[in-house]
């Protein structure tokens, strides 16, 4: 019998998930090797926990495609959006090619037209002069003219070549001026060219603003799609990795239920000690039954009785020894099976007395408290369990633990 719990306890830990292993229910799981029956309800207890992780597998693997859809999908819209930007960004740069164009056509218009403006205007001082000295000696040369006793044909053309001269250059500074005209609807023009291209470029500017906006958008969408995607993922290796591990416990329970040894010691039904078990520790209860643990999340399977250190542990029944070693979450451990799937659990001893498959009867001394749990104060933690399932001790005990100063 001892060789067989030793077997199976290790074979069966060894396949748990670290997740498992630390929760006062998976004790159960663990340490129930000593009936048949027992064993049969933890193969369906398990199977029935492999379906549940099989679905959330599914539902996991589901949010996964539906996932890497979105970001294919973000993938694409950002492709999308990028090239958008790139077009807008070389429309933008010829845009500001024109505009640089357009305003060096506008100075250098600006500089010929006051080159012409300066022309104009020496054309209109000689002019005026012309005409002052014309209009104040004109007649003068005609009297010159005429007394001269020059020929009349010859005074005829000299005073039309004057009157040539003159209109040539009111010819010259009319052309001058259709110049300018010309130049001012070309300035009008280059102006309007001008406002309307900056004003395209300001519109081109704000689309690639609105673009670069959305792209930033996408990315920071698609990089908390991409961690979550990468969590999702992570979770879905470890459940994989807990199915499998499951997967092979109920594997083992059920092999080790086929091969089960039949027990022949007689056991007295923990059931008929209703009311009437002692407490296994003198001390006070400062933990009980059903509350919220120090984090608030999780309620207390057992209690915690307060006791010295080193205070003698007792069985509340008798019964077999299931499991004694260290456990995560319990420290040094004592479970005592007493048949029907009652069990006894002794947690936060500082030191063990009994092996696994010994034969211990009630009030009999199994370990020595302490704090294995990592505690402040010493202490014992109790648990009673039914079929795996933790239930409130108070009812099974008479009265409460005996005090401390009345033990010694």
């Amino acid at each position: 019998m001892l060789t067989f719990y030793k077997a199976n306890f290790s074979r069966i830990l060894a396949l748990l998930p670290a997740s498992v292993a630390i929760c006062p229910l998976a004790l159960a799981i663990v340490l129930l090797p000593s009936l048949p029956g027992v064993y049969a309800d933890e193969i369906a207890v398990q199977a029935e926990k492999l379906q549940q992780l099989r679905e959330r597998i599914n539902e996991i693997r589901d949010a996964i495609d539906s996932m890497r859809g979105q970001r294919d999908s973000l993938q694409g819209a950002l492709k999308k959006t990028e090239t958008e930007i790139g077009n807008v960004t070389a429309e933008l740069r010829q845009l500001d090619s024109q505009i640089a164009t357009v305003r060096q056509k506008i100075q250098d218009l600006y500089a010929e037209r006051s080159t012409e403006n300066a022309r104009l205007d020496s054309m209109r001082a000689g002019l005026a002069q012309e005409l002052q000295v014309a209009y104040m000696t004109g007649k003068q040369e005609q009297v010159k003219l005429i007394l001269s006793q020059e020929d009349p044909a010859t005074v005829g053309r000299l005073l039309v070549y004057h009157g040539y001269y003159a209109r040539a250059r009111v010819d010259r500074m009319q052309d001058l001026l259709a110049s300018l005209q010309h130049m001012s609807e070309i300035e009008q023009t280059l102006v309007e060219k001008q406002a309307e291209v900056v004003q395209l470029r300001q519109q081109q500017a704000n689309k690639s603003s609105r673009l670069v906006a959305e792209q930033d958008k996408r990315r920071k969408i698609l990089g908390q799609l991409q961690t979550d995607l990468q969590s999702r993922t992570t979770e879905l290796t470890t459940l994989e990795q807990d199915r499998v591990r499951l997967q092979k416990l109920v594997q083992s329970l059920t092999l080790a239920l086929q091969d089960f040894p039949q027990d022949d010691v007689q056991y007295t039904s923990l059931r008929q000690l209703k009311g009437k078990l002692r407490w296994p520790v003198a001390g006070r209860i400062t933990q009980p039954f059903g509350v919220k643990d120090a984090h608030g999340t999780l309620r207390t399977r057992g209690v915690l009785i307060a006791t010295r250190a080193g205070s003698d542990v007792h069985a509340i029944a008798s019964g077999r020894i299931a499991f004694s070693d260290w456990l995560r979450g319990f420290g040094l451990l004592l479970i005592i099976d007493h048949g029907k799937g009652y069990m006894s659990l002794y947690g936060q001893n500082r030191s063990l007395y009994k092996e696994v498959g010994e034969w211990v009867e009630r009030g009999e001394t199994v370990a020595a408290a302490g704090d294995s749990r990592g505690q402040p104060n010493a202490g014992l933690y109790l648990e009673l369990r039914k079929d795996g399932k933790p239930f409130n001790p108070g009812r099974w005990f008479s009265g409460k633990p005996v005090p401390l100063q009345a033990a010694r």
